[in-house]
């Protein structure tokens, strides 16, 4: 008997035969993902509670087959559920999907992997709270617990999303388990309310790594404001800079609390429609003059982004609408205010309309709803360089994604993604259409060129996709004292083999990809 099918016998007796998968149809949409990837998935096993993660993990060990685990695998444009190997098995997550705690005064829920944005909305709408989550632009029924340990980003207040979590449970690969801060002590009551708990904290080990299983999380939600102000701006190109100067004045004196987006014309025209094919007769990239049209059909300028208050009153909002007005109007086309909540992302609502733009490549027109960039064979591939939150750095980085974009035949979709007083976190996704021959060999070229452009410039990424190899190596020991961390807590080496492993210098300039 092979390791594999040793493993797969005891995944089933742990698991039950329906939850256990080595059909070669399922395998093979597990190994899809929005670009081009060579590798396979072995089998797929869905544990259903943190005692089955551990002792799924004991049997992978056992069997020396390494396992790659998933939440609910829409991690769209950075790999859905392919893992960074070959030859690795898939433990999916989406069965662990309680909602474990709930306490509305002290604004926290506890939720396991499985738990979707549009799990914990209707659950909050059901008890009519008066909380709200920070939500991403992805799939309502994408992981919170999946996106927060890649340190994913979201709008809204608490849009710095690993910022505001704690109490983490994880099960390391040897089948421990680990609780983080205070969530270790018995019966400690400050456990889902207090990061740091005693000692070292060990929380980050387990986001970008290898190292564990997130089993369970709390998430700090933020009361809704009593006076809520939406706010919308337009800005032209040469005013960037400016603007963005602007914006960090108001980040760091505590005015712009909340995590918000702007979006160039490119990333906006996509989420109105798709490629005008009739307009430029299938040329690529866009002209200047199509996007010239085009921005005026759609009443866009070259930058444009919304934006919300938070204040305790009346009095309050409209002292900071005028601090805005007075920050943002002279680097602005228009600038326009809003009061009161709608079904919005500002507002904690997830909505599918920002998928819309995976499709802007498509000959055929997208799904009215069910949006699935994977299913659907959209080319999609992020690079998220973060920037300092300078004009002159948020210029120069644009430049060189514009340029670089431009060169392999690709559109510009940039956002800036403001959850931080000192950084932009620049989004940029490469848009095609993975039936259009040759496409992928473009993108994965183009995501090469522009990512080791924008590490000489000194922007690293904030996160990578399953296929790329790392733009970055230690300068310091990190690869080594990472490496001897791995070895303890997984001895075997099963748990996600290469996903965000650092390298040494040595290792860096022989890589194949180099």
């Amino acid at each position: 008997m092979s390791a594999l099918a040793g493993a797969v016998r005891e995944w089933r007796d742990v698991v039950g035969d329906s939850h256990v998968s080595t059909d070669p149809s399922v395998l093979a949409a597990m190994g899809t993902t929005t670009y081009a990837t060579e590798q396979a998935v072995t089998a797929v096993v869905h544990p259903g509670s943190r005692d089955e993660v551990r002792e799924c993990l004991r049997i992978a060990a056992r069997h020396h087959v390494p396992v790659y685990p998933v939440s609910t695998g829409k991690n769209w444009g950075y790999g859905s559920t392919v893992p960074p190997r070959d030859g690795c098995a898939l433990l999916g997550l989406g069965r662990l999907n309680r909602i474990v705690d709930f306490d509305e005064d002290l604004a926290y829920v506890t939720v396991e992997p499985g738990v979707t944005q549009a799990d914990l909305h209707a659950f909050l709408r059901s008890r009519r709270s008066r909380l709200r989550p920070s939500v991403t632009g992805s799939s309502p029924d994408s992981s919170l617990v999946g996106n927060v340990v890649e340190r994913g980003l979201g709008e809204g207040l608490y849009g710095d999303r690993f910022s505001h979590v704690c109490g983490m449970e994880v099960v390391i690969p040897t089948g421990e388990v680990l609780r983080m801060g205070f969530t270790r002590y018995a019966g400690a009551r400050t456990g889902p309310l207090h990061r740091w708990g005693v000692g070292p904290w060990l929380d980050g080990l387990f986001t970008q790594s290898n190292l564990g299983v997130v089993t369970r999380m709390t998430l700090w939600l933020a009361p809704r404001a009593r006076n809520f102000l939406s706010f919308r701006f337009a800005a032209a190109e040469t005013d960037l800079g400016a603007l963005a100067d602007a914006v960090r004045e108001l980040r760091l004196a505590g005015v712009l609390g909340s995590g918000f987006v702007i979006a160039n014309d490119v990333r906006a025209l996509s989420g109105h429609q798709q490629y005008p094919r009739d307009l430029c007769g299938n040329q690529t990239p866009l002209p200047e003059s199509a996007r010239r049209k085009l921005r005026e059909h759609w009443g866009l300028s070259a930058w444009n982004g919304e934006g919300s208050l938070h204040a305790v009153d009346a009095a309050h909002g409209r002292a900071l609408r005028e601090v805005v007005s007075r920050f943002l109007g002279p680097h602005t086309e228009s600038l326009s205010f809003e009061a009161g909540e709608r079904d919005t992302i500002q507002c904690g609502v997830p909505v599918e309309d920002h998928l819309a733009m995976a499709y802007w490549r498509k000959p055929a027109p997208r799904p009215e709803r069910d949006l699935d960039p994977d299913r659907d064979r959209c080319g999609l591939i992020w690079i998220t360089p973060v920037v300092p939150m300078t004009g002159r750095d948020v210029v120069a980085a644009v430049a060189t994604i514009e340029r670089t974009s431009t060169e392999f035949g690709f559109e510009p979709n940039i956002g800036l993604n403001l959850v931080s007083e000192r950084t932009a976190t620049v989004t940029t996704a490469l848009v095609y259409d993975r039936d259009e021959p040759g496409q992928d060999d473009r993108a994965r070229a183009c995501h090469r060129r522009m990512s080791s452009q924008l590490v000489a410039q000194g922007y690293p990424p904030y996160r990578y996709t399953a296929h790329s190899a790392p733009e970055l190596t230690a300068t310091d020991d990190s690869a080594s004292v990472i490496a001897r961390l791995k070895s303890a807590v997984d001895p075997i080496g099963v748990l996600a083999p290469g996903r965000y492993e650092l390298l040494s210098p040595n290792e860096y300039a022989s890589h194949p990809t180099r």
